[in-house]
């Protein structure tokens, strides 16, 4: 029996604000499966392309084409939270979260796991956000997203987290990682944070110029973006050089005329006017 679907994209497309009247595209027309179990890493040269796909398919944004569709319960990009406000205690914060997504009887117990992960004593935790230095913040915003369960974890940028680090806190975090995709499903944004994405993901998907270029192993993957990133800056490099290259010859150009200019104020070839 084949693994159960529990998100499904068709045909999806999405495209982002890039200054006045313009846009860049995310993604265009991708459709895929992910399967109950799946550890996926998403690669792409920009960030914004892995992550907005993962967004979509958390469902935390809409594609502008397209459906996706979830069959279970999935997680808002771990590591990101927008809908915490600085006026409010990081009690408050962290309660409101609990009070939708924990288990029944569990709303203390994942208060108490917040507050250990994010490193808060109690008159810190209890403090408006505004008060809390920065890292501090995103601790939390790791806290709130670990702290509950969903049959898929969406990852996006992890910047408080160094998975390779042998602190306490930091292996407290990578267990209960672990734990929360142990028979579930992963969708990981890999630039950024590559080495963690190789290390937890056992499939990738490639993102290059907006479209799914590969799926299957993530260092080819990883290696499919990196070329594709080489190949840009080449391109970017030898257009450089042509406007140097036209700069150069129309200053080139400029002198010539201003000596050919200035050979006619002087009389040109018959010597200086004025003289027979």
């Amino acid at each position: 029996m084949s693994p159960a679907t529990v998100i499904e994209m068709r045909r999806a497309s999405k495209r982002l604000p890039a200054g006045v009247n313009e846009v860049k595209k995310a993604f265009t027309d991708i459709s895929l499966s992910v399967n109950h179990g799946h550890r996926l890493g998403l690669f792409s040269v920009n960030n914004y392309e892995a992550q907005t796909l993962l967004e979509c398919l958390a469902g935390v944004e809409k594609p502008d084409k397209g459906l996706v569709l979830h069959h279970a319960t999935v997680s808002w990009p771990v590591g990101t939270n927008q809908a915490f406000h600085n006026k409010l205690s990081g009690y408050a914060n962290a309660r409101f979260a609990a009070e939708i997504y924990s288990q029944p009887g569990r709303i203390e117990a994942d208060l108490r796991l917040i507050q250990e992960l994010t490193g808060a004593d109690d008159a810190t935790f209890h403090e408006p956000m505004a008060a809390w230095q920065s890292q501090m913040k995103k601790a939390l915003e790791l806290a709130v997203s670990l702290a509950f369960e969903f049959d898929v974890m969406a990852v996006g940028k992890i910047n408080s987290w160094n998975h390779k680090s042998i602190h306490p806190r930091s292996l407290r975090i990578r267990e209960l990682f672990e734990r929360r995709i142990d028979g579930r499903t992963l969708v990981m944004a890999a630039p950024g944070q590559n080495k963690l994405a190789l290390d937890f993901c056992d499939e990738g998907l490639a993102i290059v110029d907006g479209r799914l270029l590969y799926r299957g192993d993530p260092e080819i993957c990883l290696e499919l973006v990196k070329e594709e990133n080489r190949r840009l800056k080449y391109e970017r490099r030898q257009l450089e050089e042509a406007d140097i290259a036209r700069l150069l010859q129309e200053h080139e150009d400029d002198e010539v005329q201003d000596d050919d200019k200035n050979g006619d104020e002087e009389g040109g070839w018959g010597g200086p006017r004025g003289v027979a």
